[in-house]
């Protein structure tokens, strides 16, 4: 049992609080909206007055929003509470440049944190199956590894602070492609009078089989908008990062900008709708 203090407990973070809980570790848990903390604290997570009782923890992982959440929880409260040898690893997508920031000021502290985010969704976070990709200091990611494997399938250490979300940002900038792709797949279906069922049946048989896919197209020929814990929002804010990242390679996509424009099309009208909503916003389909 390790007393492990967690915040970010959102769609991913609630379910990854779950596991450890079962897994027989004492979580203490903070956010700066108290009331969604509810349903884990009635699984059996202790409720912390402040980030000072989260810090004080043996371990402390998170699962945050964006870089600015990233900076102001890490460097603006936990940070003068860290201790020599104490690790710190957030599953949060964000630019990989505050990883690095958040991994040296710590380091000067003789702490350690680790950028590891996540991919798998919430489904994967619920059944214990996510993919963990972890920058930052090998030590740390062996203290890690067994704490995570509450929630994760596996875990891979790419390299010094920043490269596990640079890993993370290569998987979305794929997952922002494929749904586009999801969504043009069921408007061509609707369009020519396709079976729905059969299609489906056979593409997800076949070499186009992707879990992107196998969750978007559904959902399109549905016309099924309902998030589910996967929101437009939550892509295109990475999207933003994505798009820095290539900048800072000098890497021209020619897949990307058309995917990114798609999605600024449907997230000027509703962040919180499945990405399958964006067969209405295709360019092709008007």
């Amino acid at each position: 049992m390790t007393r492990i203090g967690f915040t970010g407990v959102g769609a991913m973070g609630a379910p990854m609080v779950r596991n450890l809980l079962a897994a027989g570790h004492e979580v203490t848990v903070w956010g700066r909206t108290p009331a969604k903390l509810a349903p884990v604290i009635e699984a059996g997570a202790r409720l912390a007055a402040d980030v000072a009782e989260v810090a004080a923890q043996e371990v402390v992982l998170g699962c945050l929003l964006d870089g600015p959440a990233i900076e102001e929880v890490y460097l603006g409260g936990m940070l003068d509470h860290a201790r020599p040898g104490q690790l710190f690893a957030d599953h949060g997508t964000y630019d990989p440049r505050v990883a690095e920031r958040v991994a040296a000021a710590f380091a000067e502290r003789g702490a350690i944190y680790l950028d590891a985010p996540v991919s798998g969704g919430p489904m994967g976070a619920e059944s214990g199956t996510l993919v963990c990709m972890v920058g930052g200091d090998p030590a740390g990611v062996a203290q890690l590894r067994p704490l995570a494997a509450a929630y994760t399938g596996r875990l891979e250490r790419l390299g010094g602070p920043g490269r596990g979300i640079a890993l993370k940002l290569i998987n979305n900038y794929l997952v922002s492609i494929n749904f586009v792709a999801a969504a043009e797949t069921a408007w061509l279906v609707e369009r020519l009078g396709l079976d729905a069922d059969a299609a489906q049946g056979i593409l997800f048989g076949g070499l186009a089989d992707s879990t992107v896919l196998r969750l978007g197209l559904p959902k399109a020929l549905a016309h099924d908008e309902d998030a589910g814990g996967m929101s437009l929002g939550g892509l295109i804010e990475v999207q933003r990062n994505i798009a820095d990242l290539f900048a800072g390679v000098g890497f021209d996509s020619g897949l990307f900008p058309y995917a990114r424009d798609v999605f600024a099309a449907a997230g000027d009208t509703d962040f919180e709708k499945h990405p399958a909503a964006l067969t209405r916003w295709l360019p092709g389909a008007r």
